[in-house]
């Protein structure tokens, strides 16, 4: 047990000698007037870079919402002047079609028996 209170005692001198080595590398700064002044012109200019982006990045929203109500109304407007379907049906369409047209592109099913089967 006597042990365990030397250890602790020596973690905590090296906890001490820690502690007392970040003070003397880094000391406390005394506030100056311009103290204020000189830290916010530290984060405007980290913040510069950023908000560049951030105009863009709103700018080219408003133009994509600008683009696509105009696109909209575009649509919506054609639609109404569209021309009127045919009332006949697919294969109605396709049939008379096939009557005014006849040509090699359309074949009729043929059904191929063996030579065994004509006899």
């Amino acid at each position: 047990m006597n042990r365990q209170v030397n250890n602790l005692g020596s973690d905590e001198a090296r906890l001490d000698a820690l502690f007392q080595s970040y003070r003397s590398a880094c000391p406390d700064i005394e506030a100056s007037a311009n103290f204020m002044p000189l830290l916010w012109q530290r984060i405007e200019a980290r913040q510069s870079v950023s908000l560049v982006f951030t105009r863009l990045a709103r700018n080219l929203t408003t133009v994509a919402l600008a683009l696509s109500i105009v696109l909209g109304l575009v649509v919506s407007f054609s639609g109404s002047r569209a021309t009127q379907l045919p009332s006949e049906s697919y294969a109605e369409v396709l049939a008379d079609e096939h009557y005014r047209n006849p040509s090699l592109e359309y074949y009729e099913p043929v059904r191929i028996s063996p030579a065994a089967d004509q006899y």
